[in-house]
């Protein structure tokens, strides 16, 4: 593509290193997702989160 292409697309260009590759699995909010999964399992939306 040239540079007026990529500047006319919608869709974003993004390059990720492959240094990063380490991190694919690990999951550094395993408590926060634990939780967000238990309440989604409930039912439960906390109140913030509801309109009005």
């Amino acid at each position: 593509m040239t540079i007026k292409e990529l500047n006319a697309s919608k869709v974003p260009i993004v390059r990720i290193k492959k240094s990063l590759a380490k991190y694919q699995e690990q999951n550094p909010f395993k408590e926060k997702l634990v939780k967000a999964n238990e309440m989604l399992r409930e039912g439960q939306i906390p109140k913030h989160l509801l309109p009005g």
